[in-house]
């Protein structure tokens, strides 16, 4: 076998070798035959596979699913696959790494299946239920992307922090933090460009996609005009309180936003929200955590408007210490 590569690729020639003397020497060669190598892309630059994705931090109760929809309890360190995904329980959180760099959060109730167009090594997101939080990194070329499929879209990314959900109406709800989405509800856009058709290509840019900024969220449906609008700002926290006793509540108050229906709270304990530990939705801006442990937490705030789109998000660093009530 051999294998040519530009010789600015050394560390990709390096990787590859290492892998083709493990396929050589260890005992479960076949096995190990089936994972996917680094590659070249077009700018000559070594990556690696999105695929298989592996499942980086774990709260909660969670399952695997692999091609036919058989579940095994979920854990930290397994693979997910092309064809397989993961369901999450109503108090579960989980979070993917992918081979690019990329990572996927999905909270509690939520649903996914990976795809990977193996010709472009395009990663895609189906997502069957719930919500996905993604962190794409930077992709240079147009076909390069990171997907999410919704049931009435694809969402095309190059690199950037943006959550999406379906809802119970059928639609999907799209906000993005940093960077931007493109939007299309044309199930073309699903493969490569250089996989549609000429006569597509020749009817000139498609109506229905739409550029969402940072900052902006938007409401897919399956009619109509898309029209991104501005998310709401981030919810600005006042102050903590609590009860005492053997389960302690910790209330986080935090500042009305003109606009809001709802709040968010979530705590972690790493800064960039991968370990999400809980989270509490409330009609009014006070909410209430019970069953955390005295620890250092990260907690993010943030407002949903009359549409459903959540807002910006605003992060705070505190030390919780639970108080329980002493019994003389």
């Amino acid at each position: 076998m051999t294998l040519l590569l530009p010789r600015r690729s050394g560390v990709c020639l390096l990787l590859v070798a290492g892998l083709m003397e493990l396929f050589t020497q260890s005992a479960s060669a076949a096995a190990a035959s089936a994972k996917r190598l680094p590659y070249i892309d077009d700018n000559q630059q070594c990556r690696g596979q999105p695929l298989p994705a592996t499942v980086e931090h774990l709260t909660g109760e969670a399952w695997k699913l692999d091609a036919k929809g058989r579940q095994t309890p979920l854990q930290e360190g397994m693979p997910i696959d092309e064809q397989e995904g993961i369901k999450t329980s109503p108090s579960a959180f989980v979070s993917l790494s992918l081979g690019d760099g990329s990572r996927v959060v999905l909270p509690s109730s939520s649903q996914i299946t990976l795809h990977l167009n193996e010709e472009h090594s395009i990663p895609q997101v189906i997502l069957e239920q719930g919500q996905v939080e993604s962190y794409v990194i930077k992709r240079a070329s147009d076909h390069d992307r990171f997907q999410i499929v919704t049931p009435v879209g694809v969402l095309g990314v190059r690199g950037t922090h943006f959550r999406v959900r379906n809802d119970d109406g059928g639609q999907a709800l799209l906000e993005v933090l940093n960077g931007h989405v493109a939007v299309n509800r044309d199930e073309e856009l699903s493969r490569p460009r250089s996989a549609r058709s000429t006569a597509k290509r020749t009817q000139g840019p498609e109506d229905d996609e739409v550029q969402v900024m940072a900052r902006q969220g938007l409401r897919i449906q399956k009619q109509g005009t898309l029209t991104p609008i501005d998310l709401l700002p981030a919810p600005r926290l006042l102050g903590q309180a609590g009860q005492t006793g053997n389960v302690p509540v910790w209330q986080l108050i935090m500042k009305p936003i003109e606009g809001a229906t709802r709040y968010r709270a979530q705590v972690a304990t790493d800064a960039a929200f991968l370990d999400i530990k809980q989270e509490q939705f409330s009609s009014t801006p006070e909410v209430k955590f019970s069953g955390l442990k005295a620890l250092f937490y990260h907690v993010r705030l943030s407002a949903y408007d009359a549409q459903g789109l959540e807002g910006e998000t605003g992060v705070y660093d505190i030390f919780y210490y639970p108080r329980t009530t002493r019994v003389q």
